[in-house]
């Protein structure tokens, strides 16, 4: 299964990891009149079957004026020209591309998001904010927040293509009735400005007490409230339904489990085939705990709605709960996952396919393995190994059920 593609990932992540750094960061700086003096990587990011990036903190010496700190990103995924300044060249076998922060040659909005006066104004009215950036997905999208006064506004940039998709998806919420953030054209193409709405990230509640508070069925309802204008949308494949990409993705940062990782998506993939996936609904297709918000027992927001359009409910479902099951994962502190589960699945099976609805969160929890290795931590193996487990006995309750029922 596409073991030349695997070992391809792996040396992309590999290669940028490596000093061979250097040459294409000292190209990036020179078209500002610059040389490094210092690098490190600050961040990696890797995209099953479209290539990794890292993003690097430089120091760069300048003859003329006062050394400064400045980002460069390289990238092994293909990218497009667009009239920025970019580099391109080709370091191990593998074609680079190399950018200065905020130049993103995808999102051309990313300097004007940058720009604490442009964002001011529209998210304001005038004035001055001040910018911090949340998340960077270097050729994808970028998350930030702007801050005047006791007002906070976030500022999302996407493809200039998908912003006008983005606002009509939180207009559709809106008038729909769902707590999604309202949303407004940014001071550029691609970029969106949300205002902030209230109540805590699930995942905060859930470290606190495993979200006693929240009934499931909630949940559930929020899904069923979600707009049927959505199913005029463009519909994009549930996580489940590229296991075998993901599969790619884990077995490059993990290669000595890559039998058991191919093994586990072949067994995702059988699951998918023969379970039942209910009827073609609206879904948010990005349905789990960092992307809700609560207070107390109320849902009050729902937020990053990109993927809004038509679905399967199981798999927003299934999402849910293969970010829960990964969680004990990521942080120590999330001791009351087990009884959430329990109490999650036990409402979640009365409303879809229990076998498919386990089968498919382990295809989430695969997709998130990749995602434990990161730049700079040299413990996030137990980790990955940690979440592919949770993914494999996910797949094994789904397939106990599935034979139960046959």
């Amino acid at each position: 299964m596409g073991m030349g593609a695997v070992a391809d990932e792996a040396a992309g992540l590999e290669l940028l990891e490596s000093d061979g750094m250097r040459e294409p960061l000292e190209l990036a700086v020179k078209t500002i009149g610059g040389s490094v003096r210092e690098w490190r990587l600050s961040k990696l990011q890797h995209r099953p079957g479209a290539g990794a990036t890292g993003i690097f903190s430089v120091e760069v010496a300048f003859a003329d004026r006062p050394d400064r700190t400045e980002y460069v990103c390289v990238t092994s995924a293909n990218v497009p020209e667009c009239g920025l300044p970019m580099v391109r060249l080709q370091g191990g076998g593998t074609n680079l591309t190399a950018w200065l922060y905020p130049g993103d040659p995808v999102l051309v909005g990313l300097a004007a998001a940058c720009d604490a006066a442009a964002v001011a104004q529209v998210a304001f009215g005038g004035g001055t904010a001040e910018l911090r950036m949340v998340n960077y997905r270097p050729l994808r999208r970028a998350v930030l927040t702007a801050v005047q006064g006791d007002k906070r506004v976030f500022v999302k940039v996407v493809r200039p293509d998908r912003a006008a998709a983005l606002l009509r998806r939180h207009r559709m919420l809106i008038d729909a009735g769902i707590p999604a953030p309202e949303a407004m054209a940014g001071p550029a193409d691609g970029v969106v400005v949300l205002r902030e709405v209230p109540g805590i990230a699930l995942a905060e509640a859930l470290m606190d007490d495993g979200a006693r508070d929240l009934d499931p069925q909630s949940l559930i309802n929020l899904l069923h409230q979600l707009p049927v204008d959505a199913l005029k949308l463009s519909r994009r494949p549930a996580w489940a339904e590229r296991s075998t990409d993901y599969a790619k993705a884990a077995a490059a940062v993990l290669p000595g489990e890559q039998e058991r990782i191919f093994r586990l998506a072949e067994r995702i993939a059988r699951l998918v085939a023969v379970t039942e996936a209910g009827p073609v609904v609206p879904t948010h297709g990005d349905f789990y705990e960092a992307n809700i918000l609560a207070d107390g027992g109320r849902i009050t927001g729902l937020l990053d709605v990109d993927s809004l359009g038509p679905g399967h409910l199981v798999d927003d479902l299934a999402c849910f709960i293969g970010h829960l099951a990964v969680l004990p994962a990521v942080h120590s502190a999330y001791v009351h996952i087990p009884q959430a589960m329990e109490r999650f699945l036990q409402v979640f099976d009365r409303e879809v396919d229990p076998a498919g609805l386990r089968g498919r969160a382990a295809g989430v929890a695969l997709s998130l393995v990749a995602g434990a290795k990161t730049a700079g931590s040299q413990d996030w193996e137990p980790d990955a190994l940690q979440r592919l487990a949770a993914a494999e006995e996910l797949a094994a309750a789904a397939d106990q059920l599935s034979e139960a029922s046959r």
